[in-house]
């Protein structure tokens, strides 16, 4: 038993940690319910709050839609002419850096179209003359859609556009906010869809000022003149901007793109209708996911296969393998010694020992090496005893009728015994001897 101790003693702790690595696999961290108070925009999120489905039917529907994952520094070499969807908020950081927001700047003033779909958009734009006013508390649950449309989303509509084009029956969250834009070129009627300028709090929650042309965007491009499509009295839910030689339009509520909120009402006409301004299928049309923590620098393998259990199962197998290369490089027993082949042929014996007996004239060790076999054999076919003298054998070898010569046997058996018994025996006696115990065995087969 002591010997597969350390055997079973391995296979127990295998054992145990292999159900171990199981039992972690299979626990299942629960996954805080997606809201609108916390949402999670990412094309990537299948979620309510996801923006999974309106990815799907623009590339199933033959868009040029593919998923940006790098910072807006590059968006000048590898997005030239190309559109970004931006959808905020964002999981990994809460406002755009300045220096990616400057990087977005400048792209969208050199040619660039942008659509920023955020509650916040000053956030993702990094805009200061950008501010949004958010809706009062609203009662219920901000999970249930039925309970968050606004029923009176239509009378939002302030005029007849290429975005408002059929979408009668919209169905806007309650939790879409207000947007304004403080700016000296606003015109009155304008001023009138946007509110106020000098009264409404800006970003910060102190009370915004009319800033002066170009203070945030410098004399090359500037938030001007916005086109409001979508607005009350509070300020616009949908409006865009001609910006340097490009073009940026801001929508305030992202349900109505959401996995939960696209399929309500006119929502996907609004939406469909928003990528046809820009570019539709004749541009290439790109999603911020860098943003939202999916870098293009990570492993898309390992990105791949987070959150299954295959990496328990190769680590599973790895510790299976180095539990089997420690066993095998392991004894278990006493040390054995190695096979050894030999390599004698077993005629070199006998030839050796002939050759010792000759030389030593050991006739009668010769003798006695071949005799008591020759008569052990003759007993036996005579059904004598072994011990029995050589005139009982003669005499059962006449009654046998066996075809043997009497005679020759009995004198076979009388000069071996004398010779055993240590009389003189030369060469030729020895051969003689020897051959006619030859003959009689062959006359008894």
């Amino acid at each position: 038993m002591r010997r597969y101790l350390g055997i079973i003693l391995t296979v127990v702790i295998v054992l145990v940690v292999l159900i171990g690595l199981n039992a972690i696999s299979l626990v299942s961290v629960e996954r805080t319910p997606e809201s609108e108070s916390d949402p999670l925009r990412s094309s990537y999120n299948v979620g309510p709050t996801g923006t999974r489905a309106f990815y799907q039917l623009l590339e199933e529907s033959g868009y040029q839609v593919a998923r940006w994952r790098d910072n807006f520094a590059a968006l000048e070499r590898a997005a030239r002419g190309a559109s970004l969807i931006i959808v905020g908020p964002f999981q990994a950081m809460q406002d755009l850096p300045a220096k990616e927001a400057e990087a977005l700047r400048q792209w969208i003033a050199a040619g660039g179209e942008a659509l920023v779909i955020s509650r916040t958009p000053h956030a993702q734009f990094g805009d200061a003359t950008i501010s949004e006013k958010s809706p009062a508390v609203v009662s219920g649950s901000d999970s249930n859609p039925d309970q968050i449309v606004d029923e009176r989303s239509d009378v939002l509509i302030v005029q007849p556009t290429a975005l408002t084009r059929d979408i009668r029956g919209l169905a806007i969250s309650r939790f879409a906010s207000r947007i304004k834009f403080q700016s000296a070129q606003i015109s009155g009627s304008q001023q009138a869809q946007t509110g106020p300028e000098s009264k409404e709090p800006g970003p910060g929650g102190e009370e915004a000022k009319d800033l002066p042309q170009g203070a945030a965007e410098g004399p090359e491009a500037k938030l001007e003149a916005p086109v409001i499509h979508l607005g009350d009295s509070d300020g616009a839910a949908l409006a865009d901007f001609n910006y340097g030689q490009g073009r940026v339009i801001f929508l305030s509520d992202p349900f109505v793109i959401a996995n939960n909120g696209i399929m309500r009402g006119s929502n996907l006409m609004l939406a469909l209708n928003l990528v046809q301004a820009l570019g539709g299928r004749h541009r290439r049309i790109f999603f911020d996911e860098y943003h939202h923590g999916y870098y293009s620098e990570s492993n898309p393998l390992l990105v791949y296969f987070s959150g299954t259990s295959v990496p328990w199962v190769l680590g599973q197998a790895l510790l299976l393998a180095a539990l089997i290369a420690y066993s095998y490089g392991r004894r278990f027993a006493r040390p054995l010694p190695l096979p050894q082949v030999d390599r004698h042929s077993p005629l070199e014996f006998v030839g050796s020992m002939a050759n010792l007996q000759q030389v030593a004239h050991a006739r009668d060790l010769a003798l006695e090496n071949i005799y008591p076999r020759f008569k052990a054999r003759l007993c036996r076919a005579l059904g004598v005893s072994v011990r029995a003298q050589p005139e009982e054998i003669a005499a059962h070898l006449n009654r046998r009728r066996l075809g043997l010569s009497e005679t020759e046997l009995y004198q076979t058996l009388v000069a071996s015994e004398r010779a055993l018994a240590g009389e003189q025996l030369d060469d030729q006696r020895l051969i003689s001897l020897v051959s006619a115990m030859r003959r009689i065995s062959a006359q008894l087969r």
